[in-house]
C-alpha cells in the first residue's frame, strides 16, 4: 500500500470516529431534558403523539376561562378528526398551564426567604417531572388547594431540612401546606436559567387564596394525537385562535425540536435567532430547551464537518473508478481469464490422470 493511501485511510478513520462520538453526544443532548419528553410518559399503543407548547406575552396571557375554552376546542377538533383513545375510558390527551415567574415572600415560624413562584394547573407534573425528595406532587383533583411544592434550597432556608412535607409555610401572608420538596435539576443548561432564588409551585386555585386576584397564564402545554405530521400543533394553534403573524404568542412542537430538519433551521437562522420580536415570556424550562437546541445545532455543524472528508474521499475514488473503468474492466477480464485458464488446466490434468492406464497400479 502506498504511504499516501495509508495516511488517507488513517485520516478517514479518525474523521468517522469523531463523527460517531459527536453523534452520540448529540443524541444525549436531545434527550437530556425530561420537560421535552412528555410524549414518552403519556403516549401508549400505536397512535403517534406530539407535545406542543404555547408561550405568550403578559399582555396576551390567558385566564382560566380561556384555558377551559381551549380545552373544549381541542376536544371538538379531535372529535372532528375521529380521534379517540385506543383504551376504553382513557383520556386521549393531556394539558397543563402555568403563570409567569412571580416574586413571593415565603416564611416559616423559623425563617423567611424570597422565592420565585409559579402557579400551575392541569397535568403540570406530567410535563415537568420534578424529582421529589420528600412528600408528593399536588394535583388539581385534591380536595384542598392549599398545597405547595418547594425546592430543596427553600426547604433548608425555611426549616434547615429537606424532609418538611406536611409543614406549614406562609406565602404572601397566607398559610399553605408543603406537599413535597423537589431536587433542583443538575442539568447544566437548566442551572444557567433556573436563577439564584429558590422556587415554589402552587395550584392556580391556591394562588387566588393570597387575594391577588385570579391567575393568568403565559404557558400552555398539550400532549395530543398526531396521526398526520403537524396535526397536533395545528389543533392547538387553531384551538387558541393563534394567527401566524401574532408576535405575542409562540407555538413550539417540543417533540420535534431536535429533529434533523429543526437543527438545520437553527443553523440557517444563526444570528437572527437571538433577536426577540415581541413580548413572549419564556419560563426557565423553555430557555433551557433553547440552549440545548443551540448546542444540538452546533453539534450538527460539527457532524457535517467531520463527515465531509470521508464523503469527499469516497467520491474521489468513485470518480477514479469511473475515469479508469475501461482499463480496470480490462484488467478484471484478464484476471478472470487467468483464473479460468488455471481451473481448466487443473481440470484437464485431473481428468487425464484418471483415464491414463499407465497411472493405474
Amino acid at each position: 500500500m502506498k504511504p499516501k493511501y495509508l495516511v488517507l485511510g488513517i485520516l478517514n478513520a479518525a474523521s468517522l470516529l469523531i463523527f460517531a462520538v459527536i453523534s452520540v453526544i448529540a443524541a444525549a443532548v436531545g434527550s437530556s431534558l425530561p420537560d421535552q419528553r412528555a410524549v414518552e410518559r403519556w403516549a401508549g399503543g400505536d397512535m403517534p403523539y406530539a407535545q406542543v407548547s404555547v408561550f405568550s406575552g403578559a399582555a396576551s396571557a390567558m385566564d382560566i376561562n380561556s384555558i377551559f375554552m381551549a380545552r373544549v376546542n381541542v376536544e371538538k377538533k379531535l372529535t372532528e378528526a375521529s380521534i379517540a383513545s385506543e383504551r376504553e375510558g382513557a383520556r386521549v390527551w393531556a394539558d397543563a398551564f402555568s403563570t409567569s415567574q412571580l416574586k413571593a415572600s415565603v416564611s416559616s415560624d423559623r425563617a423567611s426567604a424570597e422565592a420565585n413562584l409559579i402557579a400551575t394547573g392541569g397535568d403540570f407534573f406530567l410535563f415537568h417531572p420534578l424529582e421529589i425528595i420528600s412528600g408528593y406532587y399536588y394535583s388539581d383533583d385534591d380536595l384542598m388547594h392549599d398545597r405547595v411544592l418547594i425546592d430543596e434550597v427553600l426547604a433548608w432556608q425555611l426549616y434547615g431540612s429537606s424532609n418538611v412535607a406536611g409543614k406549614p409555610v406562609r406565602v404572601g401572608g397566607t398559610y399553605y401546606i408543603i406537599s413535597g420538596v423537589f431536587k433542583q435539576s443538575d442539568n447544566s443548561d437548566v442551572e444557567k436559567v433556573y436563577g439564584i432564588s429558590p422556587r415554589i409551585f402552587m395550584p392556580y386555585e391556591g394562588y387566588s387564596l393570597m387575594g391577588g386576584g385570579e391567575a393568568v397564564f403565559t404557558c400552555y402545554e398539550a400532549c395530543l394525537p398526531n396521526k398526520v405530521t403537524g396535526q397536533g400543533k395545528q389543533i392547538v394553534t387553531e384551538a387558541l385562535s393563534i394567527q401566524e403573524e401574532d408576535t405575542e404568542k409562540r407555538v413550539v412542537e417540543n417533540s420535534t425540536r431536535y429533529s434533523l430538519k429543526k437543527r438545520f433551521e437553527i443553523i440557517a437562522d444563526f444570528g437572527m435567532r437571538s433577536v426577540v420580536d415581541g413580548a413572549v415570556v419564556y419560563p426557565f424550562w423553555e430557555n433551557a430547551a433553547r440552549i440545548t437546541e443551540d448546542k444540538s445545532a452546533l453539534l450538527l455543524a460539527l457532524q457535517i464537518l467531520f463527515i465531509v472528508f470521508p464523503t469527499v474521499t469516497v467520491l474521489y475514488f468513485v470518480r477514479l473508478l469511473i475515469k479508469n473503468r475501461k482499463k480496470l474492466a480490462g484488467k478484471a477480464i484478464d484476471a478472470v481469464k487467468r483464473v479460468s485458464d488455471r481451473l481448466r488446466s487443473r481440470f484437464a490434468q485431473r481428468k487425464s490422470e484418471k483415464t491414463d492406464p499407465t497411472l493405474i497400479p
